[in-house]
């Protein structure tokens, strides 16, 4: 039986996957700025552009990253075996001291999402300049490990200057100022909130976005708006700080101490600025290295006994025992670390909840806002007064202007033409009623909702019959709706409209108009023929 058997690693995949974790080409930032911020850096300049491809129309992203940290070493260093050189371009080596933020040798692994990697580093008065062999990302893709070169020569310098060639990214990622912005203050140290933890260290950060013709200096750290607890000012402008605090939260199996470092604060609407996206961001955030990593409103919502709360809270529960994912967008959740620093975290949550000055702000807020709603209601109640106001007053002036109907013998007719199918029943049922000799038949029964108008009684040749009519106020318009002539023996009208002697109904029978007298005419659909009264002539 085969025995001492050694897996394989497939380490052309693992870089490839390892990369491929960065899903937001963003990330780039938050590693090069994390790596300056580790090498001691105490400025950084970050510059992304265009630049053609040689021999194609196309364009590409050239990333530079530039700090003033006590860059990299091609010595070997005793107990690690590798160089730092090595580790940059290494999966997994990262010999960085406690306190580093990164220590899993994952990070600069996005560079390789790229045409190119080359870098100028000096430290200890030498100069290395390294730079890939072959396209990193399309070799990985190959199920190849690209290769990389370097040379050292003794020359003076500080720092470290790195060119990601043809970087794999949308340009829209890089161009717009206020979305980088909003990332850099939000995702990488230079947002960082440790100075509320008597950390002294910032870094400051130069961006140069894509078309943009200089460099935009951007403030270091995370500051929460000024308190305010008057509450007479209004919720919207109310800031109470709680923290910063240390909470102890135990100690572990194995004997590791848990704390967790704890700042927040209740933010009035007018005192969300610093928060790119209120519904996004606002809430719980778990941190490390002092830099927001995951958003957890879960814990919050269980602390509070309620959803919601967090869209007027922004807490920051930094705890160097939690342990990151390989990409540094995740928290696990399977360690003894993690329960005891949620546990800590609920608890400083609770405080927070009990406190009066919570109480106070919340009650405050309700009633802002019943006060808000019952204003709006008022509002929109005279809004509707107005308009029916309004529309009465239209209506006024439209029937003002309409011209009278001239029928002096017809008692209780409209006084003005009629203007629409109700209005036309009117006046006929006025001509019935004073025996107007043009009418010839009686109303039986008078329905706008379902089928034809009108049921209606007449005699002819002294035996009594029944017929179904429509009125419009138009003729043309009979012609405009989709039910058939079939079963329609009368049509009222007022007038004729713009009706042509031949016109088609909507299922494609066409009528021809004939003039029988004075007011008189009828329709002929195909063998039948349908009458039509025009009250505009008959009066």
């Amino acid at each position: 039986m085969p025995e001492g058997i050694r897996p394989r690693v497939n380490e052309a995949r693992e870089f490839i996957e390892i990369a491929k974790d960065f899903k937001d080409p963003k990330e780039i930032i938050r590693e090069a700025l994390s790596n300056s911020w580790d090498a001691g850096a105490s400025k950084v300049s970050l510059k992304f552009d265009l630049v053609r491809i040689p021999g194609t129309a196309r364009k590409k992203i050239l990333v530079e990253i530039a700090d003033d940290g006590e860059g990299m070493s091609c010595v070997k260093r005793e107990g690690a075996g590798t160089s730092e050189i090595e580790d940059f371009f290494n999966l997994g080596d990262s010999h960085k001291p406690f306190g580093s933020i990164g220590t899993k040798g994952h990070g600069a692994k996005i560079y390789y999402k790229s045409n190119g990697i080359i870098f100028d580093t000096w430290k200890n008065g030498h100069h290395v300049h390294a730079e890939t062999e072959v396209p990193p990302w399309e070799t990985l893709k190959k199920g190849i490990v690209p290769t990389y070169r370097y040379d050292e020569d003794a020359i003076d310098g500080k720092g470290t200057r790195i060119i990601v060639d043809g970087f794999e990214g949308k340009q829209s990622e890089f161009a717009s100022v206020n979305e980088l912005l909003s990332y850099i203050l939000w995702y990488t140290v230079a947002g960082s909130f440790g100075q509320y933890f008597n950390n002294p260290r910032k870094i400051d950060v130069d961006l140069q976005p894509i078309g943009f013709p200089t460099r935009i200096p951007i403030p270091f750290g995370f500051k929460f708006p000024n308190e305010d607890v008057d509450l007479s000012n209004g919720a919207d402008h109310y800031c109470k700080i709680f923290g910063p605090r240390t909470v102890e939260c135990g100690t572990t199996s194995d004997g590791t101490t848990v704390t967790v470092n704890m700042i927040g604060a209740i933010l009035g609407e007018a005192n969300r600025g610093s928060v790119p996206h209120t519904y996004e961001m606002m809430g719980l955030w778990l941190c490390k290295d002092f830099l927001r990593v995951e958003r957890n409103n879960f814990i919050m919502e269980k602390a509070f006994k309620g959803q919601y709360w967090y869209r007027n809270m922004l807490v920051f529960a930094n705890c160097q025992q939690f342990d990151l994912t390989a990409n540094r967008n995740n928290i696990r959740n399977d360690q003894e670390e993690y329960d005891l620093a949620i546990d800590g975290i609920s608890k400083f949550l609770e405080t927070i909840k009990s406190d009066s000055a919570t109480t106070s702000y919340f009650e405050s807020k309700q009633k802002e806002e019943e006060a808000k709603q019952h204003n709006k209601q008022r509002e929109a109640d005279e809004k509707r007064k107005d308009e029916a106001k309004n529309v009465l007053a239209k209506r006024l002036n439209e029937y003002k202007g309409r011209p009278d109907l001239r029928a002096p013998s017809l008692r209780g007719a409209p006084i003005k033409e009629p203007k629409s199918e109700a209005e036309t029943a009117l006046l006929l049922q006025s001509m019935i009623s004073c025996g107007d000799p043009a009418i010839d038949f009686r109303i039986g029964e008078y329905k706008t909702s379902q089928g034809t108008d009108l049921l209606i009684e007449y005699t002819s040749k002294g035996i009594p019959g029944y017929a179904w009519a429509e009125i419009v106020v138009t003729l043309e318009n009979l012609f405009a709706w989709s039910h058939p002539p079939e079963g329609i023996h009368k049509v009222i009208c007022w007038r004729l409209g713009d009706v042509k002697q031949e016109q088609a109904f909507q299922d494609g029978k066409v009528a021809k108009l004939v003039k029988k007298n004075n007011g008189r005419y009828h329709l002929d659909v195909g063998t039948d023929s349908i009458e039509v009264y025009v009250l505009q002539d008959l009066v």
